[in-house]
């Protein structure tokens, strides 16, 4: 299999039919065929079912693609690095983060960054692990700054590393008529809005009350942004479950209640690709990120024992 062949069938399924792949790689319509057609020889197999709506890929061209497009990232960042070690093109880093991630970590570490590489480009998805991990283990992302997966995934393909962990409060907005309430049990009424799935399609809130072996949450609204949620809260009697940092900035609107129940913090966590080297840039960001996260655990552990 060659290269371009490969990249004929990514072109292929972004575009989703003949036509827009030869616009988008330059080709005639007969050669990009040519290619696919070549390609198919080399496997063995039918790769693309055609049809007067477009092209599908038949399930051996599925699998073959999450394997051409690993391939096609390893070797934008092998070109990446060359670029990088010999001090030619701008130095790029591609980054998964969750809210929390980028309002404590990734924010506060552009100016540092910028001083390291003026020209360095940082492009940042915002997520959860659960949504990133194909494009991690694709190549698109370099790194993942989030929280790290209850358990971890039993497998070798990634690399956890805990940076700092972060308590969990439940909040409501002011004058909520369950703002003293101390016990979880006390909040069986209540409704709730939640962000992104965190672990096995659950969201935090559904792993606390599973801890709790409580009777699951009745949960109102599923919002993946977190704009949505804090609106949420402020706006209604929906409760949430957030850390400090994303809640804190609206004092007068959003209070967290008492609740003396035990709450798992989260962990918020640095995953990459394991057995997998990270560029120069990459490497240098990660190194910012260990020391911004060891001094938001210190200020954390310096907090708990006032």
């Amino acid at each position: 299999m060659k290269f371009q062949q490969l990249s004929t069938l990514i072109a292929l399924v972004e575009a989703g039919s003949i036509r827009g792949a030869a616009r988008a790689l330059n080709l005639t319509q007969p050669a990009l065929t040519a290619r696919v057609a070549e390609l198919e020889r080399e496997v063995g197999a039918s790769l693309v079912n055609r049809s007067a709506h477009g092209t599908t890929l038949t399930p051996i061209g599925r699998a073959l693609l999450v394997h051409a497009k690993i391939i096609d990232n390893q070797i934008r960042r092998a070109e990446d690095e060359i670029a990088q070690l010999s001090g030619r093109g701008v130095a790029s880093v591609s980054i998964g983060a969750s809210p929390l991630a980028a309002v404590e970590i990734l924010a506060p570490l552009l100016l540092p960054l910028a001083r390291y590489d003026a020209n360095a480009h940082l492009r940042v998805i915002e997520g959860q692990f659960q949504e990133m991990s194909m494009a991690l283990r694709e190549g698109a992302l370099d790194l993942v700054i989030a929280p790290i997966p209850l358990g971890k995934p039993a497998n070798k393909t990634f690399h956890f590393e805990e940076l700092v962990a972060y308590p969990m409060h439940v909040v409501g907005r002011a004058g909520h008529p369950l703002e003293r309430c101390k016990r979880l049990a006390g909040l069986q009424s209540a409704k709730w809005v939640v962000g992104a799935a965190t672990h096995n399609k659950r969201s935090t809130l559904e792993e606390l009350y599973i801890q709790h072996g409580m009777p699951a949450p009745t949960i109102a609204v599923h919002a993946d942004a977190i704009t949505l949620v804090l609106a949420s809260v402020t706006s209604s009697d929906l409760l949430a479950l957030l850390p400090p940092p994303l809640y804190t900035g609206w004092p007068d609107r959003i209070r967290p209640l008492p609740i003396e129940d035990a709450i798992r913090p989260l962990r918020l966590g640095l995953i990459t690709l394991a057995g997998t080297p990270l560029t120069p840039i990459a490497e240098r960001f990660v190194a910012l990120v260990r020391q911004r996260s060891a001094l938001l655990a210190k200020s954390l552990a310096a907090r708990r024992r006032r």
